[in-house]
């Protein structure tokens, strides 16, 4: 598998769009788009925030290796494991229609969750620009 395609996978085992996970690389959704085709070479301070972000060796990305994590990483996931486990196991214990009703009621707050963070984003964006005019008319 190249890396192109393990970044395209990464990403949607995320369930990010690239437009997502661009914003939480600090990049843009264009050169998302090229790292995944190939037709980009990933940026070592991306490379290192995405190897971070979903838990992998930059060794991994790049199909240097197979082997998607490192000791550490392997310990972290197994902490999160952890932590979720219960939820697991509730979640292994619902009948196959109940398990497609929970996947689609969490995507439906994750859309819900992002609408209301753009619209967190916009208003702080206002609120800033109302604030700049408010002080120049006072001068």
């Amino acid at each position: 598998m190249e890396s192109k395609n393990r970044i395209r996978e990464l990403r949607k085992n995320l369930n990010l769009s690239q437009e997502g996970l661009a914003a939480i690389l600090g990049t843009t959704q264009q050169a998302v788009s090229r790292m995944e085709i190939g037709a980009y070479d990933i940026p070592t301070d991306l490379l290192i925030k995405m190897s971070k972000i979903c838990n992998v060796t930059t060794d991994y990305i790049l199909s240097c290796s197979d082997i998607k994590r490192d000791l550490s990483g392997q310990v972290r996931m197994n902490h999160e494991m952890d932590r979720y486990y219960d939820i697991v196991l509730r979640y292994q214990h619902l009948t196959d229609i109940n398990q497609k009703t929970l996947m689609a009621l969490l995507e439906r707050l994750e859309q819900a969750q992002n609408e209301q963070e753009k619209l967190g984003q916009w208003y702080n964006a206002h609120r800033k620009e109302d604030d700049r005019n408010a002080e120049d008319s006072s001068m």
